[in-house]
Protein backbone atom coordinates (compact mmCIF):
# COMPACT_ATOMS: atom_id res chain seq x y z
CA UNK A 1 0.00 0.00 0.00
CA UNK A 2 1.87 3.38 -0.66
CA UNK A 3 1.52 6.06 1.66
CA UNK A 4 -0.48 8.85 1.33
CA UNK A 5 0.86 12.05 0.36
CA UNK A 6 0.17 15.16 2.36
CA UNK A 7 1.11 18.58 2.50
CA UNK A 8 3.76 19.70 4.15
CA UNK A 9 3.37 22.43 6.52
CA UNK A 10 3.85 26.32 5.93
CA UNK A 11 7.45 27.06 6.97
CA UNK A 12 8.33 27.99 10.44
CA UNK A 13 5.15 25.89 11.72
CA UNK A 14 5.67 23.43 14.07
CA UNK A 15 4.21 20.07 14.20
CA UNK A 16 3.42 17.33 16.81
CA UNK A 17 3.97 13.64 15.73
CA UNK A 18 0.91 12.67 17.56
CA UNK A 19 1.51 8.55 16.31
CA UNK A 20 4.59 7.95 18.18
CA UNK A 21 3.07 8.06 21.86
CA UNK A 22 -0.09 5.61 20.49
CA UNK A 23 2.54 3.95 18.54
CA UNK A 24 4.44 3.21 22.10
CA UNK A 25 1.74 2.56 23.39
CA UNK A 26 0.21 -0.11 20.88
CA UNK A 27 3.25 -1.50 20.98
CA UNK A 28 3.64 -2.16 24.63
CA UNK A 29 0.16 -3.30 25.04
CA UNK A 30 0.80 -5.69 22.16
CA UNK A 31 4.03 -6.88 24.13
CA UNK A 32 1.58 -7.23 27.38
CA UNK A 33 -0.61 -9.43 25.45
CA UNK A 34 1.84 -11.46 23.82
CA UNK A 35 3.43 -12.42 27.50
CA UNK A 36 -0.06 -13.04 28.76
CA UNK A 37 -0.83 -15.46 25.62
CA UNK A 38 2.74 -17.22 26.63
CA UNK A 39 1.44 -17.48 30.40
CA UNK A 40 -1.25 -19.06 29.25
CA UNK A 41 -0.17 -22.15 26.82
CA UNK A 42 2.78 -22.68 29.55
CA UNK A 43 0.80 -22.24 32.91
CA UNK A 44 -2.96 -21.87 31.85
CA UNK A 45 -5.08 -19.01 32.39
CA UNK A 46 -5.52 -19.81 36.12
CA UNK A 47 -1.52 -19.77 37.14
CA UNK A 48 -1.85 -15.73 35.15
CA UNK A 49 -0.82 -12.91 37.55
CA UNK A 50 -0.14 -9.75 36.66
CA UNK A 51 3.31 -9.76 38.44
CA UNK A 52 3.94 -12.70 36.05
CA UNK A 53 2.73 -10.75 33.42
CA UNK A 54 5.11 -8.34 34.25
CA UNK A 55 7.75 -9.76 34.69
CA UNK A 56 7.03 -12.22 31.05
CA UNK A 57 6.69 -8.52 29.07
CA UNK A 58 9.25 -6.72 30.90
CA UNK A 59 6.45 -3.84 31.88
CA UNK A 60 6.34 -2.55 35.60
CA UNK A 61 3.39 -4.02 37.15
CA UNK A 62 1.78 -0.67 37.70
CA UNK A 63 2.07 -0.06 33.55
CA UNK A 64 0.30 -3.69 32.88
CA UNK A 65 -2.81 -2.31 35.41
CA UNK A 66 -3.39 0.73 33.69
CA UNK A 67 -3.38 -0.72 30.02
CA UNK A 68 -5.41 -4.07 30.88
CA UNK A 69 -6.79 -2.81 35.11
CA UNK A 70 -8.55 -6.63 35.79
CA UNK A 71 -7.25 -10.35 34.93
CA UNK A 72 -10.05 -10.83 32.71
CA UNK A 73 -8.90 -8.23 30.28
CA UNK A 74 -5.18 -9.37 30.40
CA UNK A 75 -6.74 -12.69 29.50
CA UNK A 76 -8.82 -11.42 26.72
CA UNK A 77 -6.22 -9.09 25.28
CA UNK A 78 -4.45 -13.20 25.02
CA UNK A 79 -6.98 -14.66 22.95
CA UNK A 80 -6.39 -11.01 20.69
CA UNK A 81 -3.47 -11.97 20.14
CA UNK A 82 -4.01 -15.50 19.98
CA UNK A 83 -5.99 -14.38 17.03
CA UNK A 84 -4.07 -12.22 15.35
CA UNK A 85 -1.08 -15.16 15.43
CA UNK A 86 -3.54 -18.07 13.62
CA UNK A 87 -4.60 -14.96 10.77
CA UNK A 88 -1.11 -15.17 9.57
CA UNK A 89 -0.63 -16.54 6.27
CA UNK A 90 -4.66 -16.86 5.96
CA UNK A 91 -5.90 -15.08 2.64
CA UNK A 92 -9.36 -15.84 3.04
CA UNK A 93 -9.74 -13.85 -0.50
CA UNK A 94 -8.03 -16.84 -2.06
CA UNK A 95 -10.40 -18.81 -4.91
CA UNK A 96 -9.66 -21.96 -3.52
CA UNK A 97 -9.88 -21.14 -0.08
CA UNK A 98 -11.85 -23.38 2.14
CA UNK A 99 -12.08 -26.24 -1.18
CA UNK A 100 -10.11 -28.61 0.54
CA UNK A 101 -11.83 -29.95 4.07
CA UNK A 102 -9.36 -32.51 4.02
CA UNK A 103 -6.38 -29.75 4.95
CA UNK A 104 -8.91 -27.88 7.29
CA UNK A 105 -10.00 -30.79 9.39
CA UNK A 106 -6.27 -31.56 10.35
CA UNK A 107 -5.51 -28.39 11.00
CA UNK A 108 -8.29 -28.09 13.76
CA UNK A 109 -7.29 -30.89 15.43
CA UNK A 110 -3.48 -29.83 15.21
CA UNK A 111 -4.49 -26.79 16.47
CA UNK A 112 -6.41 -27.98 19.57
CA UNK A 113 -3.54 -30.86 20.08
CA UNK A 114 -0.81 -27.59 20.15
CA UNK A 115 -2.55 -25.76 22.26
CA UNK A 116 -5.31 -27.10 24.57
CA UNK A 117 -4.96 -24.50 27.43
CA UNK A 118 -6.05 -21.58 24.76
CA UNK A 119 -9.29 -23.75 24.13
CA UNK A 120 -10.30 -23.91 28.02
CA UNK A 121 -9.43 -20.33 28.24
CA UNK A 122 -11.63 -19.51 25.32
CA UNK A 123 -14.73 -21.75 26.94
CA UNK A 124 -14.40 -20.14 30.00
CA UNK A 125 -14.24 -16.55 28.58
CA UNK A 126 -17.35 -17.45 26.38
CA UNK A 127 -18.87 -18.32 29.76
CA UNK A 128 -18.32 -15.20 31.22
CA UNK A 129 -19.46 -12.84 28.02
CA UNK A 130 -22.93 -13.97 29.12
CA UNK A 131 -22.89 -11.44 31.92
CA UNK A 132 -23.42 -7.91 30.71
CA UNK A 133 -20.52 -5.32 30.27
CA UNK A 134 -18.12 -8.21 30.59
CA UNK A 135 -15.38 -7.75 28.19
CA UNK A 136 -15.50 -11.12 26.84
CA UNK A 137 -19.02 -9.70 25.58
CA UNK A 138 -17.30 -7.74 22.83
CA UNK A 139 -14.64 -9.75 22.02
CA UNK A 140 -16.80 -12.62 21.25
CA UNK A 141 -19.38 -10.09 19.33
CA UNK A 142 -16.19 -9.25 17.20
CA UNK A 143 -14.82 -12.65 17.18
CA UNK A 144 -18.30 -14.27 15.75
CA UNK A 145 -18.45 -11.32 13.00
CA UNK A 146 -15.12 -11.75 11.40
CA UNK A 147 -16.02 -15.93 11.97
CA UNK A 148 -19.03 -15.06 9.77
CA UNK A 149 -17.54 -13.44 7.04
CA UNK A 150 -14.43 -15.91 7.07
CA UNK A 151 -16.91 -18.90 6.94
CA UNK A 152 -19.41 -17.24 4.40
CA UNK A 153 -16.51 -16.77 1.90
CA UNK A 154 -15.49 -20.49 2.41
CA UNK A 155 -19.07 -20.95 1.78
CA UNK A 156 -19.54 -19.10 -1.32
CA UNK A 157 -15.93 -20.31 -2.50
CA UNK A 158 -17.49 -23.97 -2.56
CA UNK A 159 -21.09 -22.66 -4.53
CA UNK A 160 -18.37 -21.71 -7.56
CA UNK A 161 -16.72 -24.63 -7.17
CA UNK A 162 -20.23 -26.77 -7.25
CA UNK A 163 -19.40 -28.33 -4.01
CA UNK A 164 -22.32 -26.49 -2.13
CA UNK A 165 -25.97 -25.46 -3.04
CA UNK A 166 -26.09 -22.48 -4.88
CA UNK A 167 -29.69 -21.87 -3.80
CA UNK A 168 -28.24 -21.40 0.08
CA UNK A 169 -27.49 -18.29 1.88
CA UNK A 170 -23.14 -18.22 2.82
CA UNK A 171 -23.94 -16.03 5.84
CA UNK A 172 -26.82 -18.16 7.22
CA UNK A 173 -24.69 -21.35 6.68
CA UNK A 174 -21.82 -19.88 7.93
CA UNK A 175 -23.32 -19.32 11.12
CA UNK A 176 -24.63 -22.70 10.75
CA UNK A 177 -20.74 -23.71 10.79
CA UNK A 178 -19.23 -21.69 13.43
CA UNK A 179 -22.71 -22.96 16.01
CA UNK A 180 -21.13 -26.33 15.26
CA UNK A 181 -17.75 -25.69 15.30
CA UNK A 182 -18.29 -24.39 19.11
CA UNK A 183 -20.41 -27.33 20.36
CA UNK A 184 -17.55 -29.69 19.29
CA UNK A 185 -15.15 -27.56 20.45
CA UNK A 186 -17.21 -27.89 23.78
CA UNK A 187 -17.03 -31.27 23.66
CA UNK A 188 -13.55 -31.47 22.67
CA UNK A 189 -12.54 -30.12 26.66
CA UNK A 190 -14.34 -32.30 28.17
CA UNK A 191 -13.32 -35.54 26.01
CA UNK A 192 -9.39 -34.52 25.19
CA UNK A 193 -9.42 -37.85 22.82
CA UNK A 194 -12.19 -36.28 20.57
CA UNK A 195 -11.44 -35.73 16.89
CA UNK A 196 -13.34 -32.94 15.82
CA UNK A 197 -11.91 -31.92 12.68
CA UNK A 198 -13.26 -35.02 10.99
CA UNK A 199 -16.69 -34.18 12.53
CA UNK A 200 -16.56 -30.03 11.31
CA UNK A 201 -15.44 -31.52 7.65
CA UNK A 202 -18.60 -33.78 7.75
CA UNK A 203 -20.94 -30.73 9.04
CA UNK A 204 -20.19 -28.37 6.44
CA UNK A 205 -20.43 -30.86 3.82
CA UNK A 206 -23.93 -31.60 4.79
CA UNK A 207 -24.57 -27.72 6.10
CA UNK A 208 -23.63 -26.58 2.30
CA UNK A 209 -25.92 -29.12 0.62
CA UNK A 210 -22.84 -31.35 -0.75
CA UNK A 211 -24.40 -34.23 -0.68
CA UNK A 212 -27.09 -33.04 -3.38
CA UNK A 213 -24.83 -31.39 -5.69
CA UNK A 214 -23.49 -35.05 -5.93
CA UNK A 215 -26.33 -36.55 -6.95
CA UNK A 216 -26.72 -33.39 -9.30
CA UNK A 217 -23.83 -34.27 -11.08
CA UNK A 218 -24.01 -38.25 -10.90
CA UNK A 219 -27.58 -37.31 -13.12
CA UNK A 220 -25.81 -35.17 -14.97
CA UNK A 221 -23.56 -37.61 -16.02
CA UNK A 222 -24.51 -39.15 -19.25
CA UNK A 223 -22.95 -42.72 -18.29
CA UNK A 224 -24.73 -42.73 -15.18
CA UNK A 225 -28.00 -40.60 -15.13
CA UNK A 226 -31.40 -41.85 -15.24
Amino acid sequence: MTPTQQTPPPAGTQTTNKRGPYARSRRRREEIASAVLELVDEVGHEGVTTALVASRSGTPEATVLYHFPSKDQLLIAALRRADDLAATGIDPDAEDFGLDLEELSQHVDAAMDAQPRRQRLTEMMRGRAATEGHPAAEYFRELHERAVTVHARIISNRQRAGLAHPGLDPRTVARQVIALWGGLGAMRIVDPALRIGPLLGDGIRRLSGENVMQIRALLDDPGVGL
